[in-house]
């Protein structure tokens, strides 16, 4: 009983530790997107986070985004003189069609953290 009760606890401390596997530095905000399968794909996308208040686009070329179609995975540099709010970032890639899974960050600098998206929105 007690090994069925550590489950959840165990399988939850994974999914928001440190995700050792993924570069992101620190100054990017990765987001790991459900169904981003072609260049329409993508190109919507990057349409609607090229609107973020803390995206610094002088990073990557043209609109300062990257998009990863092969891991699904969307690299958003940002501003960190201004304020992150993922929950943003979240909110563009649903309101174009999207879901958006994980949220990786490494703000401090120390290591990737992952995080559950769904805990950000609805």
């Amino acid at each position: 009983m007690k090994k069925l009760l550590l489950l959840p606890l165990l399988l939850c401390s994974i999914l928001l530790s440190q995700d050792s596997s993924l570069n992101v530095e620190k100054d990017e905000l990765v987001l790991e997107v459900n169904g981003m399968v072609c260049g329409m794909c993508a190109f919507g996308i990057q349409e609607g986070l090229s609107e973020l208040s803390f995206l610094n686009n002088k990073k990557f070329e043209e609109d300062g985004i990257e998009v990863d179609l092969d891991t699904q995975m969307i690299y958003i540099p940002i501003d960190l003189s201004k304020t992150i709010d993922q929950l943003e970032a979240v909110q563009i890639v649903k309101d174009v069609g999207y879901d958006t899974v994980f949220i990786y960050t490494n703000f401090d600098g120390k290591g990737v953290k992952k995080a559950v998206a769904t805990k950000l929105i609805g």
